[in-house]
């Protein structure tokens, strides 16, 4: 048997679980469009297609179909039980331990829902957003017992977390937040982003950029106070620090053209004006406007500029950061308080993608491991809620070292690859075992036609070793290569599978692939990626969290002139570790590249263009290869370059 889950928000798609493993749809990159939800373009026909898709790819019959709360009103393929479900059921609403397990799945009717169709006999069940967040977390860790950790934005009546407990094939949710009382990570992280980069989706590069600022002493507490309320810190002081009330009196936001005054009842800014407003004037309110100026206690006044170029923006960012890493290390120590047998920490909502405040999750030494989904944001929600519902037998057992891999690879091959000639021999190609290759003969159809039309050739190559051998030399040779290699990742990571690699070792490696290539701004950093053997030579940190690059780690101070290219400003480094049995080739590959030019360690970043979902289309990767100044594109499991 199986389930599948939908998710008709932002980031939105559909996924299996079953005995077998995962299958996860991302509908951005099928219809390549950023951040798609289910009113977008052709999502509803699209929807039913991958539906189709999913049940032929299951194990066995589907008996359940969850569907996530959290969804845009225009959204035209939603059941009519789940709008009324959330519009109208007030226990669906449930906050805090009590009714909160009665308020997180509900069975709903299908009634008039053309999805339904060709289901047959089904259970359809809603499922609340930041409870799919928390079952992805937890039953994709194979942990057995563990504290879990949602947290994000917002999800459906402005909640932006939970907290549940994980026990074998339970998870109970014992707590919930919302906007009105923080933490607030999510929203006034989304307001910043939107005012400095254009776009609430952009908090991947405010991240980046408050490596480039300084976090300032007189601004902190009052971003502080901006996340959680004063009352709420004094109210619960086991998961929210107290602010000095001294740094705090006198000062005030500007939105517009009117000031907010520090209110010492409600320990903040806009939160006394927004007690009897709605909750999505709540969310509006702190996430989609970041003030416009900021005065504090000793009457400084700081004009919040508009661009990642003017340092007030920088250090507005830096500030944020240190305010997000200072009260998650102690939200999460104080929950770990209360759930004291609890030494595994799942984690997993939007909030969930900051790595370095990751990093300062794993180093509070509150926990024994911190376990993080690849797809920890709304990409990963519609599998989340397949496994909220589903039969402990319809998830996968996970017992060895590589389970994670199981998840992070469970989207797609690559399309365009196999029905159309890819996957057969090339003309004119050696036996294996004779020799390196020959050019791809444009008369032969198929995959050759559509070399000769963009004027590329290819190499089929012998064996593994010769391939390996192939694409170091390209790399030693400072070239830039699209590696693309089984399922495709799920979440916004590129690990090692639809992947752009160049060697760190030369000058310029970095702005080479990152800026020329794939048009991206000048404060964004790389990724490295370097064999887990030799890792502690080049790296700090927790490097026994490093595999899915969702946390960061520090480069060696004694080797940071080797370094410089994969380094960000502030000295850390988003690390991937690879191992044989994970990435056999790219181990290799790694190695090989360490043997022709003294460094190990390659520049991984995702493969697509500026502005574009992770391709997955082999069109789409010849097309880069084509139009940029991308050298060769590797598709491991064919032996085959293209250039």
């Amino acid at each position: 048997m199986a389930t599948i889950g939908l998710h008709f928000g932002h980031d939105a798609g559909a996924a299996l679980t079953d005995a077998d493993g995962y299958r996860v749809v991302e509908a951005e990159r099928r219809l390549r469009l950023r951040h798609v939800c289910g009113g977008n373009g052709d999502f509803p026909r699209a929807a039913a297609g991958w539906l189709a898709e999913l049940r032929e790819r299951a194990a066995g019959p589907v008996t359940r179909v969850a569907v996530a709360d959290w969804y845009t009103p225009v959204c035209r393929v939603l059941p009519p039980a789940l709008v009324e479900l959330v519009n109208e059921d007030a226990r669906w609403t449930a906050t805090g331990g009590v009714g909160l397990a009665d308020a997180v799945t509900r069975v709903i009717k299908p009634v008039d829902w053309p999805l339904a169709e060709g289901f047959g006999d089904v259970t359809l069940v809603a499922v609340r957003h930041h409870y799919a967040h928390a079952a992805l977390a937890y039953y994709t860790s194979g942990a057995r017992k563990a504290l879990v950790l949602a947290l994000d934005g917002t999800g459906n009546y402005a909640e932006c977390g939970m907290v549940c407990l994980g026990d074998g094939d339970r998870l109970t949710p014992v707590m919930s937040f919302t906007n009105r009382g923080g933490p607030r990570f999510g929203l006034v992280y989304e307001a910043l982003a939107r005012r400095v980069h254009g776009s609430q989706f952009d908090t991947g590069k405010l991240l980046g950029l408050a490596a480039t600022g300084a976090s300032d002493p007189a601004l902190l507490p009052v971003l502080r106070a901006m996340l959680i309320p004063q009352s709420n810190r004094c109210s619960s002081p086991d998961l929210f620090e107290p602010l000095d009330e001294d740094r705090l009196t006198g000062s005030a936001l500007r939105y517009a053209d009117t000031w907010w005054e520090y209110d010492p009842v409600s320990g903040g800014y806009l939160d006394a004006g927004l007690a009897d407003s709605s909750d999505d004037d709540v969310v509006h309110s702190f996430g989609s406007v970041f003030p416009d100026e900021i005065r504090t206690p000793d009457g400084r006044t700081t004009v919040v500029g508009t661009s990642p170029d003017e340092r007030v923006c920088r250090d507005l960012a830096a500030t944020l950061q240190n305010a997000v890493e200072l009260d998650l290390v102690r939200l999460a120590t104080g929950i770990s308080g209360r759930f004291p047998s609890y030494s595994t920490l799942c984690y997993a909502g939007g909030c969930a993608l900051n790595i370095t405040a990751n990093s300062g999750l794993v180093e509070s030494g509150q926990f024994t491991r911190v376990s993080i989904p690849t797809c920890c944001d709304d990409s990963g929600v519609a599998l989340g809620a397949a496994l909220a519902v589903a039969e402990p037998s319809e998830r996968p057992d996970l017992t060895d070292r590589s389970a994670w891999a199981r998840l992070a690879y469970a989207g797609p091959p690559l399309e365009g690859c196999d029905d159309q000639g890819c996957d057969d021999p090339l003309p004119d190609a050696p036996a294996r075992g004779s020799g390196s290759g020959a050019g791809v003969r444009a008369e032969s159809g198929g995959l050759a036609a559509r070399l000769a039309a963009l004027g590329l050739s290819g190499r089929d190559l012998a064996d593994d070793d010769a391939l390996v051998r192939a694409v170091a030399d390209l790399l030693a040779d400072r070239r830039c290569v699209a590696w693309l290699d089984g399922g495709m990742e799920t979440g916004p990571r590129a690990l090692g599978h639809r992947s752009l690699l160049v060697s760190a070792h030369w000058d310029g490696a970095r702005r080479h692939v990152s800026q020329t290539i794939k048009g991206r701004e000048w404060f964004r950093p790389v990724a490295p990626v370097c064999p887990e053997e030799v890792a502690d030579r080049w790296f700090s940190g927790p490097l026994d969290h490093t595999e899915s690059m969702l946390f960061a780690v520090r480069v060696r101070p004694e080797e940071a002139h080797r370094l410089t290219e994969v380094r960000h400003i502030d000295g850390t480094a988003r690390l991937q570790t690879v191992r044989p049995d994970t990435h056999p080739l790219l181990h290799r590959l790694c190695h090989a590249v360490g043997e022709r030019t003294g460094l190990p360690v390659l520049i991984n970043t995702s493969a697509n263009g500026g502005g574009m979902p992770i391709l997955n289309h082999l069109d789409q990767a010849l097309e880069l290869l084509a139009e940029t100044e991308l050298d060769a594109v590797v598709l491991p499991g064919r032996r085959l370059i293209v250039e």
